[in-house]
C-alpha cells in the first residue's frame, strides 16, 4: 500500500499483479490502473513526490508508471476506470524488483533488485526511450538489494541487500560513498528520518538498528523489536515495514503481527545541568 502526499487517495498492489486507486470512505476502488492476472505479484507500489503519478514493481523485475490525473479524484465510484496503458514500463531487474523510490520531484527512479548479472542497484530516466533510459547501474548487492531509500537533501540513495549489507551512493559522484555490513540476517526495510540525517533498518532476526547518514556510525539498536518469525509463514520474518515520522517516532511492523511505536531518543542533547553550592 502506499498514501497519496496530500489527497484522500491510496494504491494497492496485489499478489495477482493487479494495482488499484482508492479514496478513503469509500468501500470500492475509484480506478484499476492494471487488472489482475497479467502480470507478478506487485512488490511495491509508490507516488511521486507531488502525487502527479504512480508506479508499482514486481516480482518479475517489471516497472510500471502511470499519470495520476485530475478524473481520478472527480469520479463517479460506481464505474471504476478501466486499466490504463503507462507512460513507463521496462523490466529493470531480471530476477525481480523488491522496492524503488523517486528521486525527488524530476524524472529519476532508482530500483532494487536482483538481477542476473549482479546489477543490483539502477537509476533510471522514465522520459527517455527505453533503450537510453538506464543512467547508471551497481555491481553490489550479493544476492540481491531487498530496500531502498532516497535523501534528497545529502544527495545519497541508501540500499540494503538480503545479506546484511548497507551501501550508501553519491548521485553527484555515481560511486559508493560507504559501505558497511549492518546485520547478519537479510534486511527487510529501510526507512530515512524527517530530517534526512539518520536512517533505520529492519531485518529478518527481529533486530532494528538505526545509523548517521553522516559519519555511518550506529546510533541505536533494538534487538528483538519483532519474533523471528511466527503462525504468519506467508508475510516473511522479522521485520517487514518501518516508517519514521517527523516527531521522531519509530513505527514498525513485523512478522509476528504487532505493530509497535516507540521515540527514538534525542541525539546530541545537552548535559544535565548541575548545581554548584
Amino acid at each position: 500500500m502506499a498514501a497519496h502526499p496530500s489527497q484522500p487517495l491510496y494504491l494497492t498492489g496485489g499478489a495477482d499483479g493487479s494495482v488499484q486507486l482508492w479514496e478513503w470512505g469509500h468501500p470500492s476502488c475509484v480506478w484499476s490502473p492494471r487488472a489482475p492476472g497479467a502480470f507478478a505479484k506487485v512488490t511495491r507500489v509508490r507516488f511521486s513526490d507531488y502525487g502527479n503519478k504512480f508506479a508499482a514493481a514486481d516480482a518479475d523485475g517489471n516497472l510500471a508508471m502511470w499519470q495520476l490525473h485530475p478524473s481520478a479524484q472527480q469520479h463517479d465510484t460506481t464505474q471504476p476506470h478501466a486499466p490504463a496503458r503507462p507512460f513507463f514500463t521496462h523490466q529493470c531487474h531480471s530476477k525481480g524488483i523488491s522496492d524503488f523510490v523517486f528521486l525527488g520531484s524530476c524524472s529519476l527512479v532508482a530500483t532494487a533488485g536482483h538481477s542476473s548479472e549482479s546489477k543490483n542497484v539502477a537509476i533510471w530516466d522514465t522520459l527517455m526511450p527505453i533503450k537510453k533510459a538506464l543512467v547508471v547501474s551497481w555491481t553490489c548487492h550479493e544476492g540481491g538489494a531487498a530496500c531502498i531509500a532516497w535523501a534528497g537533501s545529502a544527495g545519497a540513495l541508501v540500499s540494503c541487500g538480503r545479506r546484511g549489507d548497507v551501501f550508501v551512493w553519491d548521485l553527484r559522484t555515481r560511486a559508493s560513498r560507504h559501505k558497511l555490513h549492518a546485520h547478519h540476517a537479510p534486511i527487510k526495510c529501510v526507512a530515512l528520518s524527517h530530517q534526512e540525517d539518520q536512517y533505520a533498518i529492519g531485518a529478518a532476526d527481529g533486530d532494528i538498528k538505526v545509523f548517521s547518514l553522516m559519519t555511518h556510525q550506529l546510533l541505536h539498536t533494538f534487538a528483538g523489536e519483532h519474533a523471528r518469525s511466527s503462525f504468519f509463514k506467508h508475510i516473511g520474518q522479522g521485520v517487514t515495514q518501518i516508517h519514521i515520522d517527523n516527531a521522531g517516532r519509530l513505527f514498525s511492523c513485523g512478522a509476528d503481527g504487532t505493530m509497535k511505536v516507540r521515540k527514538l531518543p534525542e541525539r546530541d542533547a545537552p548535559p544535565p545541568h548541575h548545581a554548584h553550592y
